[in-house]
């Protein structure tokens, strides 16, 4: 149980990856898109070090998970990001979004339930 921590902080981080990589389009000038403008920008860098962590985390996830369980569940970020982009962005909230959702939901249900069944989780 307590290895499930791994598989949360890499939704996390990716959300973090992902929410950064938009303050940053958001604030880098079309004039400004050099390397070193883009490289000194601190939600780009922010973004940047979200990912590493994630992908740090993800490799300790799989130490504990077979990659057929664990992968399902990155796709729980889209929940983080639509809420954020929702309330950090003033972007709308479709029907198709809250389909969309649900069905990534009832997705990941069925697969763990049929997973938890098949394996020990000790990949």
């Amino acid at each position: 149980m307590k290895d499930q921590i791994y598989i949360t902080l890499a939704i996390i981080f990716q959300a973090m990856a992902g929410i950064s990589g938009k303050y940053a389009a958001k604030t880098i000038s079309p004039e400004y898109l050099f390397p070193l403008n883009i490289l000194t920008n601190s939600f780009y860098l922010l973004s940047l070090f979200c990912m590493f962590l994630q992908a740090i985390v993800w490799q300790q996830a799989l130490k504990h998970f077979p990659l057929s369980f664990a992968y399902p569940f990155m796709s729980l970020f889209n929940f983080i990001i639509l809420i954020a982009s929702a309330v950090l962005f003033a972007e709308g909230i479709t029907i198709g979004n809250i389909i969309g959702l649900i069905l990534i939901s009832i997705g990941i249900v069925i697969i763990s339930g049929e997973l938890k069944k098949q394996t020990d989780f000790k990949g």
